[in-house]
């Protein structure tokens, strides 16, 4: 699964699918068990269940109603080949996991990074019109993995992780001071935005659990400095940023532009919480949901590309109705919650990676979003939950 992120998208349903029968031919029993006796991964599962019951009220386009299911299969099946897991993970295997990874983060980063290079100037022209490079796959979700990845890495660092040798500790640090420049020269915000939400959470609580207050004051000031001095240096985020001001200007003087990044993603937005105002209670049917959209903000080539909300919760708000929206948003916050009881800072900021992207980007309405998420989710909650009853 996690090669598939990274290179063949097939791989990934492939390995679920095997998995799923594995599951069923060697221990259905005690997987089903430990499945039933826990109310994190059967409230996960329910996510596909709304989408599913919400076919009952979609008759305009049955195509996208099971591109959805399709998408959604990994909420059915992953919560029930993890279960079998319980109790059976070992602090090595979870840590090999990230640190692969970690590897396939970096090798693709250094790819781009090259590509960047060689091309400057004409990726310089890109980023001023909106536009980014190419990528292994969306570049928003592909700036998330990354950030995640540079919190695995240190993490697996402080753990005093290594696969073999003790020289891996000083490339683990190199590769995390890579991930983080990356991070600046792609230059994507729901990345970078989720990257910094999880250094403040880091800072409070260093700050909570060490009570230095001139610790506190230079940890701020270097959190402070870090994007100043990214800005003066990377060009490609100097380019970012002076779009990013055109763009909000735009948007500020009241101009929905759908053929701009934040105009249009604000326009998808309103459009989608209107339809759930109108259908609060049922949503359209998460298969009526581009149907709807498209009559909302039209049926040209560019409010065609913005035909789906650009915010998971009003996804599943105008699909779904008001149920489907407490129970999606009760399925995403209880891991935060059982993170912060945990105290593990890794899973409480992978949550904060996906959550926070979740305010811009339907996350999880493609295949590479619902793995990234599932699986990290469940690796390390099912990990956490057989050391630390």
């Amino acid at each position: 699964m996690i090669g598939g992120l990274f290179t063949v998208y097939a791989m990934s349903s492939i390995a679920i699918i095997v998995w799923c029968a594995y599951v069923l031919l060697a221990s259905p029993v005690q997987t089903f068990r430990s499945f039933f006796s826990d109310r994190l991964l059967m409230l996960l599962t329910l996510v596909f269940f709304i989408y599913l019951f919400s076919g009952l009220n979609s008759t305009k386009d049955p195509s996208f109603y099971q591109e959805r299911l399709r998408i959604k299969l990994p909420f059915l099946a992953l919560p029930v080949c993890f279960a079998g897991l319980k109790n059976r993970l070992l602090t090595r295997q979870v840590y090999a996991l990230l640190y692969l990874f970690v590897f396939l983060s970096v090798l693709t980063a250094l790819q781009i990074s090259l590509n960047v290079m060689l091309h400057e100037e004409r990726l310089l022209r890109m980023y001023e019109m909106g536009q980014m490079p190419e990528t292994p796959f969306h570049h928003t979700r592909y700036s998330l993995m990354v950030a995640f990845a540079f919190l695995a890495v240190l993490y697996l660092w402080q753990k005093n992780y290594v696969l073999r040798y003790r020289w891996e500790r000083p490339l683990q640090l190199v590769a995390a001071a890579f991930l983080f420049f990356f991070l600046h020269l792609l230059a994507v915000r729901s990345g970078l935005l989720a990257l910094y939400l999880c250094l403040i959470y880091l800072l409070l609580r260093s700050i909570w659990q060490k009570k230095n207050f001139l610790h506190a004051v230079a940890a701020l000031l270097v959190l402070v400095l870090l994007p100043v001095l990214a800005y003066v240096t990377i060009p490609t985020l100097r380019a970012k940023v002076a779009y990013m001001r055109y763009d909000v200007s735009r948007l500020l003087s009241g101009q929905l532009a759908l053929n701009y990044s934040d105009g249009g993603r604000v326009a998808s937005i309103l459009a989608g919480w209107q339809l759930f105002q109108e259908n609060w209670l049922t949503g359209t049917g998460i298969g009526d949901l581009k149907v709807e959209m498209t009559a909302k903000l039209g049926s040209d080539a560019m409010a065609q590309r913005l035909a789906l909300p650009h915010n998971q919760f009003v996804f599943v708000a105008a699909g779904t109705g008001i149920v489907g929206l407490l129970v999606f948003t009760l399925a995403v916050m209880l891991p935060l919650i059982v993170a912060l009881l945990q105290k593990n800072w890794l899973f409480v900021c992978f949550n904060i990676i996906v959550l926070s992207s979740f305010l811009s980007e339907a996350t999880v309405e493609e295949q590479i979003g619902t793995v990234f998420y599932l699986l990290f989710l469940l690796l390390e909650y099912i990990y956490l939950i057989g050391n630390n009853k």
